[in-house]
């Protein structure tokens, strides 16, 4: 009586007539009524997760352990784990209205299954969120398993609810059923980020007179020079914790004009190798675009990389299906094409040598039918004695070109930057400085002697110098 502060009214209470002890220390008369326990093994193969865009498959596995398994049948749901619902519609379908950002695209069976096995009342239905198969019959000890398509169009965490249903008798449909419930909750995650960035040619930019305007908007559009090469660096980083193989990265356009009025150079063409991009690592490929007509508003189609997940068993066994590759898409915005009127280069050599003399020239080309005027000034750098004008204003023809020349001559080794040289542009008021990249030397402190690769070999060397 000490160590129960409640009325015993069965003779041996300990040996606990229901499942729930507090029932039988309730003091209160109750008949609990249970399902037998299920001796089937349900089991869900999810492993890691999801990437947007690809068809990400989750293995189910029934088990017979204690008894056999008849008119089973597998219910599958996906539910949003925020509560917001699967259904959002997509960028580029703003008034769809069958756009999920999850969606279950189906269920496969075993290879060589055969629809007899299944039995005569095989059911199969498939919906975007809901799914229903037949289990066939199993005897006690045997296993079948199934595959569940699934699709990300969009990162969001769901949770997958598998439940099987089947009867103890294998002669009475409407027998009694016992059932199973399984859950997983399994996270969409974007696999790669792709970004852009236009650039000029080293050591030469074109004037473009509306990057001169000195009213910042945002909504600007990129201004690249007519007829002129403009160089497209693309960036691909892996923003998801498992590794991706890139097959290829490409520039695609729906539209005959667009190829039409721009060229697009290292557009195509696989990857060598087929790169690995481990997480956090970034990808990048160079394309040169040359515009060829004059518009405010120039399409350049979109970049296409295709990629997959990196699996150990894919690695291993040599898989290369070509339905497991992705192709994400990413377009490029608009561009301003416009006439440059001057075209500015700088030429120097590749390397220099202490205390030899070597020319810095400076071109500027006039591609108009005006007469332009430039004024030149140079500063002077500490690690070079420069020969030329310092300050000067030269009159450059329509459709012809300015040289102007200077004799440098290096003081110390390493690498140095060459004196800087600024133009103005007096007609549209407009100044060009060089970059630091631009304006950068290596000075040797002797002549150098290098080792020149065979031309016949393919695969390029690094050049070493002695």
């Amino acid at each position: 009586m000490d160590d129960l502060p409640l009325w015993k009214f069965e003779a041996r209470v300990e040996t606990f007539p229901t499942k729930d002890p507090a029932l039988a220390f309730s003091g209160q008369k109750a008949a609990q009524v249970e399902e037998p326990d299920p001796q089937v093994d349900l089991t869900l193969g999810a492993s890691g997760p999801a990437l947007v865009g690809e068809h990400f498959m989750v293995p189910v596995t029934v088990t017979a352990r204690g008894h056999a398994i008849h008119f089973g049948e597998l219910k599958i749901n996906l539910v949003d784990v925020r509560g917001d619902g699967l259904f959002s519609p997509r960028e580029s379908e703003p008034f769809s209205l069958d756009s999920h950002n999850v969606e279950l695209l189906g269920i496969t069976g075993p290879e060589g299954e055969e629809e007899s096995q299944l039995g005569p009342d095989k059911i199969t239905k498939i919906q975007q969120s809901f799914g229903l198969y037949s289990v066939p019959s199993l005897e006690v000890g045997k296993s079948w398993y199934c595959k569940l398509e699934i699709k990300w169009h969009g990162p969001k965490p769901i949770m997958l609810y598998v439940s099987l249903g089947y009867s103890l008798d294998g002669t009475d449909l409407n027998a009694p059923r016992t059932n199973i419930h399984k859950s997983s909750q399994i996270e969409g995650k974007v696999a790669v980020q792709i970004s852009h960035r236009f650039m000029a040619p080293f050591r030469r930019d074109a004037l473009l007179p509306s990057r001169s305007n000195l009213v910042s908007d945002s909504d600007q559009l990129e201004s690249l020079p007519l007829n002129e090469t403009s160089i497209l660096l693309v960036s691909a980083k892996n923003c998801c914790e498992v590794p991706l193989q890139l097959l290829s990265m490409s520039i695609e356009v729906d539209d005959d004009k667009i190829e039409k009025s721009c060229s697009e150079q290292l557009g195509g063409g696989d990857l060598l190798g087929s790169a690995i991009v481990v997480p956090g690592e970034e990808f990048k490929k160079v394309f040169t675009i040359i515009p060829k007509v004059d518009s405010s508003k120039l399409q350049l189609g979109s970049v296409h990389l295709k990629w997959r997940r990196l699996s150990e068993v894919e690695s291993q066994s040599g898989s290369t299906s070509v339905a497991s590759w992705v192709s994400t898409k990413h377009k490029l915005p608009d561009v301003n094409v416009e006439l440059s009127p001057l075209i500015v280069s700088l030429e120097c050599p590749p390397y220099a040598v202490l205390g030899e003399p070597f020319t810095y020239s400076v071109k500027v080309r006039n591609q108009t039918e005006l007469l332009q005027e430039v004024k030149f000034s140079s500063v002077d750098a500490q690690s070079f004695v420069l020969s030329g004008s310092h300050n000067d204003t030269a009159f450059v023809l329509p459709k012809s070109e300015h040289i102007l020349h200077y004799k440098v001559v290096a003081l110390a080794s390493g690498l140095q930057h060459l004196p800087r040289v600024s133009l103005t542009a007096v007609r549209y008021s407009a100044v060009f400085q060089p970059s630091t990249a631009a304006s950068t030397v290596f000075v040797f402190p002797s002549e150098p002697h290098f080792k020149i690769a065979d031309a016949e070999e393919k695969k390029m060397e690094p050049v070493a110098a002695d």
